[in-house]
């Protein structure tokens, strides 16, 4: 383990650069070449690209065109920018040179008192990566440990799977074991978006139980039916839309318990809408710059005035009073036990908080707390799924997390390509970072990989477009997730399909996998028993996944 301490005291007023890492003090020149390595960059939170990226290519362009994106995805204030070069990269990556692998894992989450996410500056042509620290505001004395990072190589894959497993144990995933193994469920969004009411999740659930379709008819260990975006009034007005839902939720809730669901609900609890009453009633609970700004934390059309969005104080015991209060209420109240938390990322940026600080250590603390609600009055198991997470400060309070971009009913989000913005939801991108974040599956996370498809209505996607990213969730991910209207799911095509898909999972439930990117949009899997090899491609409409009898 090395240590990087801090050598005077100082508060942060910028990202401190701790100091540097030299990769030819832990690999042999002969294994390890850092101009020609295929990077894996890791990711900073669960929308980031994160994957390997090939020699003589730059990693993907983490800023856009539209200025209310940019932050989203880049490690907060951070001083430096990807180029050929450098490439920017967090938490656990790793450089490889055929099957050697130099692996760099930032533990400073692993201790009592957190310390500050890293980024590694990984430097092709020197051959070494600066450690960046997300510390801005943070007061170190002279002495203090700033960073714990682990350097170790691997001969192969599986090797270094095994080391991470060492490195991280398992004990972070006891919060999710009631899961089960092979957890399963029905999610509102990617059928309607935010366009729902009790009538339409109602006859979602009555069909969910009533048609053959993968979660009625597969074999998990528990299901799951999540309502998304589109219950709430607004974002922080957390509010049951009457409306929408006449009822309520609480009724809902325990209808979903009844037909052998977890009921399941999303949440965005660090954003609020400058339109909505806790805004209005309480201005000095959103997080401002040291000019008194508001810190924006996202773009979204459907959202906040002019689309733009923002976050809240989490330094202030009222807010996180009134956060904690939501996911109450949702467990205690309406009885719902599977939280889907999503656009965390926005409690890590830094701004003027009343209490000082960084944000990381607000962040810990919220989620901390957050996430402590692991039962219901009746003793049922409470579940959280992290989305938009930051990795390395959320693993061990959400083992359960998207690792991946939002997924689409089309292979690619042509729009969005266009203006070359690498968060956008596409079903190609979500496939790339489910493959690239392969190795954490089980070990570090258990992946979410986002929604598989099957409907042949509303969706553009071919069948082995469809079968790819059914067989790389099921592979390399650790939750099965359906969005198709369950209703319209008896075509003979989905129901084809639907078999074609529950038998690959049969076939390799008990295989463990490994990935590597042999070209832009290909890739080699191989089992580790050495039964099975093939490839994985991305290309477009000649997407496929084909696979032998016969390891690598």
């Amino acid at each position: 383990m090395i240590l990087f301490t801090a050598k005077n005291s100082y508060e942060a007023k910028k990202n401190t650069v701790a100091g540097e890492i030299i990769f030819s003090d832990y690999a042999p020149a002969s294994k390890i070449d850092s101009k020609t390595a295929v990077i894996n960059t890791g990711g900073w939170q669960s929308w980031n690209p994160g994957f390997e990226i090939m020699s003589g290519k730059k990693q993907p362009n983490l800023g856009s065109v539209i200025k209310g994106w940019n932050r989203y995805l880049v490690f907060p204030e951070s001083l430096f920018k990807a180029s050929k070069n450098i490439v920017l990269s967090q938490f656990v990556c790793y450089l490889r040179n055929d099957d050697f692998y130099l692996v760099l894992v930032s533990c400073g989450s692993f201790e009592e008192n957190i310390l500050p996410p890293v980024q590694f500056v990984i430097d092709r042509k020197r051959g070494s990566a600066k450690i960046e620290l997300a510390d801005k505001g943070k007061s170190w004395k002279e002495g203090d440990v700033q960073a714990k990072i682990e350097v170790f190589t691997a001969e192969s894959f599986f090797e270094c799977k095994k080391k991470l497993s060492s490195l991280f144990g398992d004990s972070h995933f006891k919060k999710i074991s009631a899961l089960g193994k092979n957890p399963a469920g029905w999610e509102s969004w990617y059928n309607h978006y935010s366009k729902i009411d009790e009538k339409l999740i109602q006859k979602d659930l009555e069909s969910l139980s009533a048609t053959k379709n993968i979660i009625s008819t597969g074999d998990w260990t528990s299901k799951i039916f999540q309502i998304d975006d589109g219950w709430e009034k607004g974002l922080g007005n957390w509010e049951i839309d009457e409306k929408r839902f006449p009822a309520g939720l609480a009724p809902l809730a325990a209808k979903i318990e009844d037909a052998g669901y977890i009921p399941g609900l999303w949440i965005a609890p660090f954003i609020i809408d400058l339109r909505s009453p806790v805004a209005t009633e309480h201005p000095d609970w959103l997080l401002r710059d040291e000019k008194g700004h508001l810190i924006p934390s996202g773009y979204n059309p459907l959202w906040g005035s002019n689309g733009i969005f923002y976050c809240l104080d989490l330094s202030l015991d009222d807010v996180l009073d009134f956060v904690d209060g939501v996911i109450l209420r949702a467990v205690n109240e309406w009885g719902f036990r599977y939280l889907k938390l999503d656009f965390l990322y926005a409690g890590m940026f830094y701004g003027n908080f009343k209490n000082k600080g960084s944000a990381y250590e607000w962040y810990e603390r919220a989620v901390s707390r957050l996430t402590s609600h692991s039962k219901t009055p009746d003793g049922k198991d409470v579940f959280f799924l992290g989305c938009g997470a930051p990795f390395e400060m959320s693993y061990k309070h959400f083992p359960l997390c998207r690792i991946g971009c939002d997924t689409l009913e089309h292979w690619e989000n042509k729009l969005l390509k266009l203006i070359n913005w690498n968060g956008r939801n596409s079903a190609y991108l979500n496939i790339k970072d489910t493959l690239g974040h392969a190795m954490w599956n089980r070990i570090i996370f258990a992946n979410d990989p986002d929604v598989l498809f099957i409907r042949d209505e509303n969706c553009s996607l071919t069948k082995n477009q469809k079968m790819v990213i059914a067989a790389v969730a099921s592979i390399f991910g650790s939750q099965i997730m359906y969005s198709d209207d369950p209703s319209a799911s008896n075509s003979e095509n989905e129901i084809k399909l639907t078999e074609e898909i529950l038998d690959f999972m049969k076939k390799f439930k008990n295989e463990d996998f490994a990935v590597q990117i042999i070209s832009e949009d290909v890739y080699k899997i191989f089992t580790e028993s050495k039964s099975y090899s093939g490839t994985i491609r991305l290309d477009g409409e000649n997407a496929k996944i084909t696979l032998n009898d016969g390891g690598n």
